[in-house]
């Protein structure tokens, strides 16, 4: 760590300077700022308009019995990329050991009324000044006229107004640690940065975090930067992010805020300004849950939540409210983000807004799962996740006819809908049914039921006496793969009965119960349909029962059919 010393001006190299052994200073920068190259030649630093903020700090420092400062213009050879990332992810903790931070705002007018005017500095717009407000210690505002105008402990109920920032953490910055991720973004969400990079790096301290830096990957820094987060907290606050709200058309420049799809994170922490008065639904009560980032997105095993009233998405219960602490017997007030299942697993619906439950909603819990969400989406997949339900087959089956037990393949079908998602040029799918029981027939049984959308749409049914019953329900299970659904038609290849006539859109299979001459039927059909405004196709089920004619030998059997449109 370079420091000046504060009595000859000249830079030392410190290894592990002590705590509280260098002041430090906190501006914005301006036209004539003094480089790390230039500041070696005293003689031409003293010729450039930013040294004169360099000598006052110094000269503070001195008169206090303090050895160094450290100035961020001319303390880091920019030049060397190794010392620039150090500096950069040591930013904070330099902040937080120094004797005291000299805040000079060059455009707060000399002998103006603070609380009127401070509100209007740049240095409240800069991404970089959050951490220098929040880090240090002791913290003292000089105006343009290097006139002191206040310390952050006698200001902090004006300044948490003016900045957002909890009392608490003003008063010590450890609290900054027990503040929701979310509304620790809210923090830095009307700041700016010069680089694209630099919002996302500015934050690492705030969220106790390093990564590279990596100047020109450009919005992909915050990407980054949330994911680092993600990695080390288990803090659900930082998907609680919310995007401009979108118009009804994509726009032709496609924007973000054209987007009715996104990924889980936030693309800048503009997206949390509405997070400042987030919390913990229940204080003390954190939703532990552990979640990882992998190459198809987050990964977390969870239950979501169904709102049919609400919506046909499913929602994600982040365990924040923005009510104080709930009373423990209410299930109310909790807030989630919408969740829409895709044939690359979920992404997140309706990004400009969070769901609150409330008490006339009827909400269902879902089975708890493990599930992968997208981290980002461009405006191409977003589109593509728009036209989702095109060819997909939509299963359309009375709750009283029967019960789905499994599906396959689980990838592509969206439970909540009850469809099959279309993924290339169509799609084998397999339902394990149980027809419950009914007048005449005591117990329920199971059928399978398949389809193909490959070719022509084709659809059979099997009884579990079936020659092929095993081998479908082998299938069902040990086939995982996307490409034993979707690349080739094993439907048509491996359980398509050869003696039987050719396949058809339309199957039946009937029981017949001989001791009460009644005949149970139950009967596929794969038709042409349209769900949602997008074509696609219909599987619909129908049971119904009729007379049989008794026969001799067992009170049951089954008869297979299969019927050509």
């Amino acid at each position: 760590m370079w420091l000046i010393n504060t009595k000859s001006l000249e830079l030392e190299l410190v290894l592990e300077p002590l705590r509280g052994s260098y002041a430090i200073l906190s501006h914005t920068w301006e036209d004539g700022e003094v480089s790390y190259q230039e500041f070696r030649d005293l003689s031409r630093a003293r010729s450039k308009k930013g040294f004169a903020k360099i000598l006052r700090t110094c000269q503070l420092a001195a008169k206090r019995g303090v050895k160094y400062a450290w100035v961020d213009t001319c303390c880091i050879d920019k030049l060397s990329s190794s010392e620039l990332s150090e500096a950069i992810n040591s930013m904070f903790k330099w902040y937080m050991d120094s004797a005291f931070c000299v805040v000079f705002l060059s455009d707060l007018p000399q002998r103006s009324a603070f609380e009127k005017y401070f509100p209007r500095c740049r240095w409240l717009t800069r991404g970089w000044t959050l951490q220098e407000l929040i880090a240090p210690p002791t913290v003292e505002f000089y105006d343009e006229a290097w006139q002191f105008r206040g310390q952050k402990s006698e200001l902090k109920p004006f300044l948490a107004r003016v900045t957002g920032i909890e009392e608490a953490v003003l008063g010590d910055n450890e609290n900054t640690f027990q503040v929701p991720i979310a509304r620790r973004m809210s923090w830095a969400s009307a700041r700016t940065t010069t680089r694209t990079e630099d919002m996302a790096y500015c934050l690492m301290g705030i969220f106790n975090v390093n990564m590279p830096m990596i100047y020109g990957e450009g919005p992909k820094a915050f990407m980054r930067l949330q994911e680092e987060i993600a990695r080390e907290s288990c803090d659900l606050s930082l998907f609680a992010w919310k995007a401009e709200k979108p118009s009804t058309k994509f726009s032709e420049k496609g924007s973000n805020a054209s987007q009715e799809y996104r990924g889980i994170f936030a693309r800048s922490p503009r997206e949390f300004a509405s997070c400042r008065n987030l919390q913990l639904r229940i204080k003390d009560a954190t939703l532990d849950k552990e979640f990882t980032v992998t190459n198809r997105g987050l990964r977390i095993e969870t239950a979501l939540v169904n709102a049919p009233s609400v919506s046909h998405d499913l929602i994600w219960n982040l365990g924040v409210s923005e009510i104080g602490d709930w009373p423990k017997y209410s299930a109310e007030g909790w807030m989630g983000v919408y969740l829409a299942k895709t044939v690359s697993g979920y992404v997140r619906a309706k990004p400009y807004e969070l769901y609150t439950s409330r008490p006339d909603d009827k909400r269902l819990r879902c089975k708890t799962s493990l599930m992968h969400i997208r981290k980002d989406l461009h405006i191409s997949q977003a589109r593509s996740v728009q036209g989702r339900f095109r060819g997909a087959v939509s299963v359309n089956i009375p709750k009283a006819e029967c019960e789905i037990l499994t599906v396959a393949p689980e990838y592509l079908w969206d439970r909540n809908r009850k469809i099959f998602l279309n993924s290339g040029q169509g799609i084998n799918a397999y339902l394990l049914l149980k027809v419950p029981p009914r007048p005449g027939f005591d117990s329920g049984f199971p059928v399978l039921v398949a389809c193909s959308t490959m070719d022509e749409p084709v659809c059979a049914i099997w009884s579990k006496d079936s020659g092929l019953w095993d081998s479908v329900v082998d299938f069902m299970n040990n086939a995982k793969e996307a490409a034993d659904y979707v690349a080739a038609d094993y439907f048509r290849m491996h359980f398509i009965d050869s003696d039987r006539p050719a396949p058809s859109s339309t199957a039946s299979i009937t029981l017949d119960n001989y001791a009460s001459n009644l005949a149970l039927t139950v009967q596929v059909q794969l038709r042409p349909s349209s769900f949602e405004g997008q074509e696609g196709y219909s599987l619909d089920l129908q049971v119904s029962t009729k007379a049989s004619v008794r026969r001799r030998g067992s009170f049951y059997s089954y008869r297979t059919t299969i019927n050509s449109r």
